[in-house]
């Protein structure tokens, strides 16, 4: 096993393919350690029951990715974090997340930011951006579970607002309120059938809710929709 610094923990994984390797790389600080925060430690059998559901070899690199994100993204529901299948972009020091449906755009739009805001704007995370409460704020961290882009960052901002995305012709843009957006978001993280684990996800969610605004946008592919969403956002407009 090795040590990776992931969301502000020390996790002890097992890593055995290059391509999730390679991903973690810049997380990685050293040999594993007795006493880390988490352990992710993807098994032959683990691995052997993935390839005989689809029937396939071929793809046991990315299963092992896919095995190990759900671990980790699951454990980290004991440090009062979450994942939101989301793009996050920082623009001074501060992240905005764009969750949606696979296929809305989410990244696309927060590739308009880049262009926006060019230098001052990074992606920290493109497809699953780990969440987490800490001294009364919610920071989005980088994690190496960041989609077929592969973009992400090893660092943390502080969260100044999420919002979900729809597709339309104009660009608009609301705040929703919590309730509103407790579905939004059980839709885009995950889920499970025990109570413990979604009693911690719930927990989380509160304090998340509590802390930040959530939008909704209804948005094109334009510049100007990633211009709109940042002046609400960070209340910067007119």
């Amino acid at each position: 096993m090795s040590l990776y610094d992931i969301a502000g923990l020390k996790v002890n994984m097992n890593l055995r393919f290059p391509y999730t390797i390679e991903r973690a790389k810049a997380y990685l600080v050293g040999e594993d350690i007795d006493s880390p925060d988490m352990c992710v430690n993807i098994t032959d059998e683990d691995l052997d029951r993935w390839i005989k559901h689809f029937k396939s070899e071929e793809f046991a690199d990315q299963f092992e990715y896919m095995l190990a994100g759900g671990s980790f993204y699951q454990q980290l529901l004991n440090f009062d974090g979450m994942m939101l299948h989301a793009s996050a972009v920082v623009v001074d020091e501060k992240a905005y997340l764009f969750s949606a449906k696979s296929g809305t755009g989410k990244s696309t739009h927060t590739e308009l930011w880049l262009k926006l805001f060019g230098d001052k704007a990074y992606i920290l995370n493109d497809d699953k951006p780990a969440i987490r409460y800490e001294d009364g704020k919610l920071y989005a961290y980088g994690t190496p579970f960041s989609g077929k882009h592969d973009l992400s960052a090893n660092k943390r901002a502080e969260v100044a607002g999420i919002c979900f995305l729809e597709r339309a012709l104009e660009n608009s843009i609301e705040q929703i309120s919590p309730k509103q957006s407790v579905h939004l978001m059980l839709e885009q993280t995950i889920r499970s059938n025990e109570i413990e684990f979604m009693d911690k996800l719930l927990f989380v969610m509160d304090k998340l809710l509590t802390s930040v605004k959530v939008y909704k946008l209804h948005c094109n592919m334009d510049i100007s929709a990633a211009r709109l969403a940042y002046e609400t956002m960070s209340n910067t407009g007119e």
